[in-house]
């Protein structure tokens, strides 16, 4: 009988703990869900057909696959995010809006105000996709994948694409890094990216004028992080996937112990009717 009232405790506090874990799990899956459900993205500008575009919609056109890595500009031999990113070929969603002949550059713009750029005739490339997918698992916001271009070209929380005239230089762009930020290979640690000491020269571009003086690159190396969108935006499906297999592994911690503890409560009773017998 003294083991009786502390175990029924132990059983009840055990019971707790599972019920939690499961509300946990689930209210993190509805979280993710909803937040999905209100995505949006928007492709405006030199455009013959503006598109608004729920996560639904996204979801229902084709979808391709990329493999790939970000790779950071201040770290060149570090990854930061690397696997299976699933979405929508840019270059599909431009065919359906329908560039104007005088467009020359794409700016992309995230919900916090961060921006970056392409040339247009270089985003009509299979590989680049707006990903709502990472892994098999739901990204929270979308994300611009752009394999083997420095990781300041990967804006996350994609809200809008706007087709443009003139030379858009995006933040990180404009402050004086590579407007191109293509990845060399042949260079140590993957390649350090070689930062212009003014902007680079685009023939059939008109140059906006920039707003403020763009520092020189010792400048920038020495005080700017140079990767806003995977650093101050990891990716949202990795902390679900942790919360969700934290709330299962306590779980099934709580379902091994209450086995344990029913096993020894088994024991002990056997115990006792084999001393009460003797």
């Amino acid at each position: 009988m003294r083991l009786k009232k502390p175990f029924t405790i132990t059983i009840t506090l055990l019971i707790i703990i599972i019920l939690s874990s499961v509300f946990v799990s689930v209210n993190v899956r509805y979280a993710v869900a909803e937040n999905t459900a209100n995505v949006q993205l928007s492709i405006t500008g030199l455009v013959a057909n503006p598109l608004n575009l729920s996560r639904a919609e996204l979801g229902a056109m084709p979808k391709s696959t990329v493999n790939a890595a970000i790779i950071c500009v201040d770290f060149p031999g570090h990854v930061v995010a690397q696997g299976n990113w699933a979405g929508v070929k840019l270059r599909a969603l431009l065919d359906a809006a329908q560039p104007l002949a005088e467009a020359v550059k794409v700016a992309f713009y995230a919900v916090d105000g961060y921006s970056t750029d392409l040339r247009l005739d270089a985003v009509m490339r299979d590989d680049i996709i707006v990903a709502y997918e990472k892994d098999g698992e739901a990204l929270n916001d979308l994300r611009l994948v752009v394999p083997g271009k420095w990781g300041y070209k990967w804006i996350n929380q994609l809200s809008r694409i706007e087709l443009v005239d003139y030379d858009f230089l995006g933040f990180w762009e404009s402050r004086g890094y590579s407007d191109d930020a293509e990845i060399s290979s042949s260079e140590p640690g993957i390649g350090e990216p070689l930062l212009p000491n003014s902007a680079p020269s685009y023939p059939s571009l008109t140059a906006m004028p920039a707003a403020e003086p763009s520092p020189s690159p010792s400048y920038v190396n020495s005080t700017m992080s140079l990767q806003p969108s995977p650093s101050s935006s990891p990716s949202s499906s990795s902390d679900v996937s942790a919360e969700a297999g934290y709330a299962v592994t306590v779980a099934i911690v709580a379902i091994v112990l209450i086995m344990v503890l029913v096993l020894a409560m088994v024991l002990f009773k056997h115990r006792n009717k084999l001393q009460t017998v003797q």
